[in-house]
């Protein structure tokens, strides 16, 4: 099982697939896995979404859901694509979660062989959209599961609440001028300074079921002589349950009295689910495991609408995401592939 996943998760991050490109070459390579194993895949594609593979071994059985797209590699990386040191194997990818995938394709290889009704579902945009994932929410892959497992890495504890995300666009508006004479320009960065300095300050020290909030993008000017006409900036917002859309902006921009244009990137809700539901405390007992709140959104949001019974659940500690160096727990990718076994087993017909 090990020399299964190591030699299909190498090949997997050799495969570029950063969210919002081409993604023939994964969709191909990840449906010939699943064909090899006796599985008869179909992908979903659409205007609004990037292209999902759905598979299924009979009828009724717990859904495992992943994503194949990854964000950009960038600079930084002291290890090679598919190393392996001291037990982690490395790559884009490998944790956030083409690991994780691999290790749902090695689970249904021996769900076929022992006959054990499941659905596998693979998406291409969670990284940007989800939209994929709201797309086939309604298909009956998820809709008549006992129960639908994101296998995101969580340290193998089950994970019951997720927050919310906002992602949003600021932009402010000004006059261009020769910088000897900024007396006859209105410039847009200094605008946008006060607006970023009190927003950014809402969430910098998260814990627990607090909000975060960053500034990740700013944009304005366009040489140093110039005063700029405009300047943007993008913010990253994690939000727990306790807010509602209406409440959420009101803490985000009831100091806020300069000028802006506002536009939403993204928008989703937080997530939970009371885990002394069946499906929930079945999982604790086969992994002998603790649950977990998480601080970041994931493709529960989208399938929970249609099934009340999901939850995220996966292999490797979700500290090297999104990082230089990205890193996966070879040990926990073996080890969750009898846990999603069983689990399906003990599901069937529920």
């Amino acid at each position: 099982m090990r020399d299964y996943i190591v030699d299909n998760l190498r090949r997997m991050v050799s495969i570029h697939s950063v969210s919002g490109e081409d993604m023939d070459e994964i969709i191909e390579f990840t449906s010939g896995l699943l064909k090899d194993i006796g599985l008869e895949t179909r992908v979903v594609k659409g205007d609004d979404h990037a292209p999902v593979i759905m598979a299924s071994h009979k009828e009724k059985g717990v859904c495992f859901s992943g994503h194949l797209d990854t964000v950009p590699i960038d600079d930084g990386w002291t290890k090679e694509h598919g190393e392996i040191v001291n037990g982690n194997i490395y790559g884009r990818g490998a944790l956030d979660m083409k690991g994780p995938c691999v290790s749902m394709i090695a689970a249904a290889k021996k769900m076929v062989e022992e006959d054990i009704p499941f659905s596998l579902i693979f998406t291409t945009d969670e990284e940007v959209s989800m939209a994929g994932a709201e797309e086939v929410s309604s298909e009956r892959e998820v809709t008549d599961a006992p129960a639908v497992v994101i296998c995101e890495p969580t340290a193998l504890l089950v994970v019951t609440k997720e927050k919310g995300v906002y992602q949003f666009e600021i932009s402010t508006e000004g006059k261009n001028a020769h910088a000897s004479m900024p007396e006859q320009g209105d410039n847009a960065v200094t605008k946008m300074l006060p607006i970023l300095m009190k927003i950014g300050s809402k969430g910098n020290i998260p814990a627990g079921d607090k909000l975060s909030c960053c500034v990740n993008v700013v944009e304005g000017g366009s040489a140093t002589n110039v005063i700029p006409k405009l300047c943007r900036a993008e913010i990253d917002v994690r939000f727990p349950p306790k807010y509602d859309e209406a409440s959420l902006m009101e803490y985000l921009f009831n100091d806020v009295s300069e000028d802006f244009k506002l536009k939403t990137i993204q928008y989703l809700d937080p997530v939970s689910i009371d885990e002394k539901k069946r499906c929930v405390q079945t999982m604790l007992d086969i992994a002998d495991t603790d649950t977990w709140s998480v601080p970041y959104g994931t493709e529960m949001v989208m399938f929970s609408k249609t099934n009340e019974n999901t939850f995220i659940f996966g292999p490797g500690a979700v500290d090297s995401a999104h990082k230089p160096d990205e890193y996966i727990e070879l040990k926990q990718l073996v080890d969750i592939v009898d846990i999603y076994v069983e689990y399906a087993r003990a599901m069937h017909g529920q």
